[in-house]
């Protein structure tokens, strides 16, 4: 692909998605458990490889050397990630009479801001070992904080292909196969999305993977000017395919709204109750399987438009 010029801008939010590949897959398994955390690639390592991050990774052996570790780092400045059973940055604490409490951002919440004490943290936060345990991310080095975009969208692009094509991984399906396995499961009246499981499809599990189709529309979208002749054509046409798959999911949300699931007091809390009672609707289920569709051909378009870029 020939380019005309640098991007020049550093990475935001939607950006830092496409790299990583997160914004470049959609996956779904009937057991919702299993599809949590499915990669066709690490994203923590690809978006680190993109921007030339080296990391400080750290495995505490309790929540109590967390604590310790996490004043540390934010006593020498530093921000850094929590990986415990929700992605966390931690960027402050505040003392108590016992022990200091740390400030946090909940990610995959949209980033609210709250404190979280140790003894909240070992009841509703830490992972057992056995279950791949907990770890402390810290960045120590960004060897290009202004990436060269031209220079990583023939990645992108071979990622994107590929997460559409891939095969099933240990039950999860992945592009194409996962819009349509996640249709065929919204018109069979027998699949309870509403069951007592967390985490579920009707919250941040399908949500962000929604989001991310309008990262993929935007990151191309911005790309696609800098380059001439059929670059520019192919990724213009490939941006505005996503777009209209975005547009698709966005009506899909209409008939099936998020449901929101938070822990509180031990408890599992779901809300808001009228959209529980919109994934038990089997007429709103069959137009959202409709959106579904429509977003997966504007989605297979768009990959289409892509693979003439690599003659495949």
């Amino acid at each position: 692909m020939g380019a005309s010029c640098q991007t020049g801008h550093p990475p935001g939010l939607g950006d830092t998605e496409v790299l990583s590949g997160q914004a470049l897959q959609f996956v779904y398994s009937r057991d919702p458990l299993r599809a949590v955390d499915k990669y066709t690639i690490r994203p923590l390592d690809s978006l680190s490889r993109a921007l030339g991050i080296t990391w400080t990774e750290i495995t505490p052996s309790s929540s109590l050397k967390a604590f310790e570790i996490a004043q540390e780092w934010l006593d020498d400045g530093a921000l850094f990630l929590a990986r415990f059973r929700q992605p966390m940055l931690v960027f402050g604490y505040e003392k108590t009479s016992f022990e200091a409490d740390l400030k946090v951002l909940r990610i995959e919440h949209r980033l609210p801001d709250e404190t979280l004490s140790r003894p909240e943290c070992d009841l509703h936060d830490w992972r057992l070992q056995m279950d791949e345990g907990n770890s402390l991310l810290r960045v120590n080095y960004v060897e290009y904080p202004d990436p060269d975009w031209m220079a990583l969208l023939p990645l992108v692009v071979r990622r994107t292909i590929a997460n559409w094509r891939h095969e099933p991984i240990d039950g999860v399906d992945i592009g194409l196969s996962a819009y349509k396995s996640f249709a065929d499961d919204l018109r069979n009246p027998e699949v309870d999305f509403t069951g007592p499981e967390a985490p579920s499809w009707m919250g941040p599990l399908l949500y962000r993977q929604i989001h991310a189709r309008t990262h993929i529309h935007q990151f191309l979208d911005r790309l696609a000017p800098r380059f001439g002749g059929k670059p520019r054509q192919v990724l213009s046409k490939a941006s505005t395919n996503f777009g209209q798959s975005a547009a698709s999911w966005q009506e899909f949300a209409k008939h099936l709204g998020r449901v929101y699931e938070r822990q509180e007091h031990g408890k599992s809390l779901r809300g808001p109750d009228t959209n529980v009672n919109h994934w038990r609707d089997s007429r709103r289920r069959q137009e959202a399987a409709k959106m579904v569709d429509q977003a997966a051909l504007w989605e297979g378009r768009a990959i289409t438009e892509l693979a003439k870029l690599l003659g495949t």
